[in-house]
């Protein structure tokens, strides 16, 4: 379940901190223009954290792109540029994982079965030229939900503040339907989650479309609690 636990200012001062401290002097403003490309997409800034926490073999280098490897149901691969290395990172639900160097490195088996590749060499293959990957959100933004990452005409993922209630036409994450269905006051476990869930998927829920309006960031207050 998508459920956003900091806001976007606190979000991006903390990749601002980690490139101060992390990168070397003379690829910090560079690091940070980059940074400002992507203040309204969270995939991008979840992929920017974890590689600046991280900074993979202790390299002090910037991430001068991002490319665009695959997306489906909300699990995004991004290709991470430095100056001398490209690196493979998935993010889902918020959290971003730095899976090594593109292509040196062998890629996750169940991310490979995920996105239907049968063998890391087939995935390389697959992704062409890493160098020509078609820069990540900066000129797709309205292919991809902003908040929780899911492509045109895929269902959001359970809790994200873009979707919209079936039943009312407002927004899921904030209506009181969900109460409603399951005739609770709050919802305090897993199981009644899950039954809201079925219930959703029996109405039918509403698939991402470029039109709806992101609330996104800090907006959701999850599926929990009844206004």
């Amino acid at each position: 379940m998508l459920l956003p636990e900091i806001t976007q200012d606190k979000l991006v001062s903390e990749i601002e901190l980690f490139i101060e401290y992390g990168v070397v002097e003379e690829q910090r403003i560079p690091a940070k223009e980059l940074l400002q490309k992507y203040l309204d997409n969270p995939i991008a800034l979840a992929a920017l954290l974890e590689f600046y926490k991280v900074l993979p073999e202790a390299r002090e280098e910037a991430v001068n792109r991002i490319g665009r490897i695959d997306s489906l149901q909300g699990v995004t691969l991004l290709a991470l540029y430095t100056a001398n290395h490209t690196y493979t990172v998935v993010v889902t639900e918020g959290e971003a994982h730095i899976l090594g160097e593109f292509a040196k490195d062998e890629t996750p088996r169940e991310i490979l079965n995920y996105f239907a590749h049968s063998s890391h060499e087939e995935f390389i293959k697959s992704c062409g030229p890493i160098n020509e990957l078609k820069e990540f959100g900066v000129k797709e933004k309205a292919a991809a939900c902003p908040a929780c990452g899911v492509l045109v005409g895929e269902f959001h993922l359970l809790g994200c503040p873009v979707e919209i209630c079936p039943w009312c036409d407002g927004q899921l994450c904030k209506c009181n339907c969900r109460f409603e269905k399951l005739d609770v006051e709050s919802l305090d476990d897993d199981e009644q989650v899950e039954e809201f869930q079925d219930l959703l998927d029996s109405k039918g829920r509403v698939p991402y479309d470029s039109e709806q309006t992101p609330a996104y960031p800090g907006t959701s207050d999850g599926l929990d609690k009844k206004k």
